[in-house]
């Protein structure tokens, strides 16, 4: 997706800026055996498909995904779906729209890699972007009209898929019975358009949380001079009026003296700033992401922007409830009126008001070294061609620099490493199906290649205040097999580990690994450490082998922390 994503780009701006309606892909060669690509399939149902190929060609973008080279996945609405479509916008024809608008359009229906039906039906958010740059999400409505199974798949709860998965040559189509609408507005655009939400908006706009959540990308000015853009994206958990009306809240008024907020409202510690931060949680994340438990846990706690954590738990009675312990401020998510996509994030609503609330009792934590939104934004749009965030692939390893993200602070050791040839100082590095790393989470590690005495600092998930069992995951390679043995001047991989620069440990996690075998594995870093707040902290691990300055091969595959509560 990378790659078509950015050739298309400067292309059709360019067609835009002249006014050419020249396809720049019309003299490419396509076919593939007897299979057709996506484009040429179309055009042999043009009884079905042929106001969308009209939509295709006056975007510019019908042979773009017709490329034998190239694998896509195509969201085609059928004809009447498109007819239904330009009576609600009061127009006949694509053209009456625009180039502009016809091509944003298109793109919103086009992923750059090949989603196959077993993927498809896994449900929730959809790993790649599209070609605008948005999520879209699979859903299920058993109640549907057309009966249910593969008959009530739905996009963005907005299209019903009448086909799966028609594998082209070149990926797959899937047949919508109705036209998606593109994504332009902002969360913040979403909340106030809505209309149910003034509460809930107000008090955006009074903390000033507002003006964030209207904001899609970030200009990021790299260290050479050289700037690039990264998106925003935030999962915010909505309240409705009614729902505050239940809870006793009937204006701004009620909400500010329920919290106790003062007037001082953009200052962090005002409650009502807290309220607000508590509802907002970095990244984009579907439902599916937030019922969705490490390994066998049925308990997961997600960070938000008001340094507390919110715990969403799977109880006895196979429901989903946030904060259940907290009894009088436990919530639900209303499914049907979630998963709301935005240009810059996605909106969930809450069917209770959901005060700032802390537990008191740890919870198994997993910190996946390359779990951040900015790893996640980099990788859609600006990874190695082929990868995707946390996902195996059949046959083939990827690796990405990460060494800039904002999300790191990295340390070149004073003699840097012995060579950038193989690994960069940072790598984003995902597997393949057929190695003993799928055990990984999330399938992917992080590769350190900074030197001796280099280092990398980063924040870790909130961990509620206790003690914890801490145990690193890391991976090992045959041809790391000097560092195991500790021979060419390696001590086995030493690293130093602290929190907010406290409770320094050194180990060597490399000696424990028994043979030479490609695996993951994994040593205990502390017995016991304890946190006296609850709260983000800092990690940071440095390097103290002096091979890593010396040794082509030398790097640090690490996967994740492992926190196990010590409840005594």
């Amino acid at each position: 997706m990378k790659h078509i994503k950015k050739l298309i780009l400067p292309v059709v701006v360019m067609l835009l800026a002249t006014g050419s309606c020249n396809d720049p892909y019309a003299d490419f060669t396509y076919q593939i055996y007897d299979v057709n690509p996506v484009s040429s399939y179309l055009e042999t149902r043009t009884d079905v498909f042929s106001e969308w190929i009209a939509v295709l060609k006056y975007a510019d973008l019908f042979n773009a995904v017709n490329q034998a080279t190239q694998s896509f996945t195509v969201f085609v609405p059928d004809n009447e779906a498109v007819w239904a479509f330009y009576k609600r916008k009061g127009v006949n024809s694509i053209q009456e729209l625009g180039k502009e608008y016809a091509y944003n359009l298109a793109c919103y229906h086009i992923i750059g890699d090949s989603i196959s039906l077993d993927e498809f039906i896994v449900g929730g958010k959809l790993a790649n972007r599209t070609f605008s740059d948005d999520y879209l999400t699979v859903t299920f409505d058993e109640n549907s009209t057309e009966g249910g199974g593969f008959n009530s798949i739905y996009i963005n709860k907005e299209a019903r898929v009448t086909e799966t998965a028609i594998g082209v040559s070149n990926g797959y189509v899937y047949v919508l019975d109705a036209v998606l609408s593109p994504l332009i507005e902002t969360v913040y655009k979403r909340i106030s358009e809505a209309g149910e939400y003034g509460i809930f908006k107000e008090a955006l706009d009074l903390t000033a949380w507002g003006d964030s959540l209207n904001v899609i990308y970030d200009v990021i000015k790299e260290p050479d001079g050289a700037t690039r853009q990264q998106k925003r994206d935030y999962t915010i958990l909505a309240v409705s009026d009614e729902t505050f009306r239940k809870a006793g809240i009937s204006s701004m008024q009620d909400l500010v003296a329920t919290l106790g907020a003062g007037s001082d409202y953009i200052n962090v510690e005002n409650e009502l700033f807290r309220y607000v931060a508590y509802h907002i949680i970095k990244g984009n994340y579907s439902l599916f992401d937030l019922y969705s438990f490490e390994n066998n846990a049925k308990k997961r706690l997600w960070g938000t922007m008001a340094d507390a954590v919110i715990e969403i738990s799977l109880e006895d009675d196979n429901n989903f409830y946030i904060n259940y312990a907290g009894d009088d401020v436990k919530a639900q998510l209303i499914d049907n009126a979630s998963d709301v996509q935005a240009k810059n994030g996605v909106m969930h609503v809450l069917d209770g008001y959901l005060p700032v609330w802390q537990s008191e009792i740890p919870v198994v934590v997993y910190f996946d070294f390359c779990n951040y939104p900015e790893v996640a934004s980099y990788i859609k749009s600006n990874g190695t061609e082929g990868q995707t965030y946390q996902a195996e692939t059949p046959s083939t390893e990827y690796r990405t620099n990460i060494s800039k993200l904002s999300c790191y602070n990295v340390e070149i050791g004073p003699t840097g490493p012995a060579s950038l040839e193989s690994y960069n100082h940072v790598d984003y590095f995902t597997v393949k199906a057929s190695s003993n790393w799928t055990k990984c989470l999330n399938k992917d590690q992080m590769i350190l290649n900074i030197g001796y005495m280099g280092a990398i600092s980063m924040q870790t998930p909130v961990l509620i205040k206790g003690k914890y069992k801490v145990t690193l995951y890391f991976c090992y390679a045959t041809t790391m097999d000097f560092i195991r043995k500790q021979t060419s001047g390696s001590n086995g991989g030493q690293m130093q580990f602290s929190f907010d620069d406290e409770n320094k440990i050194i180990i060597s996690p490399y000696t424990t690994v028994s043979a030479n075998t490609l695996d993951l594995y994994n040593s205990v870093i502390y017995d016991e450490l304890q946190f006296d707040k609850t709260s983000a902290h800092t990690l940071k691990i440095s390097i103290m082998d002096p091979s890593a300055s010396s040794q082509a091969k030398y790097r640090i595959q690490l996967d994740y922390l492992l926190f196990e509560p010590i409840i005594n």
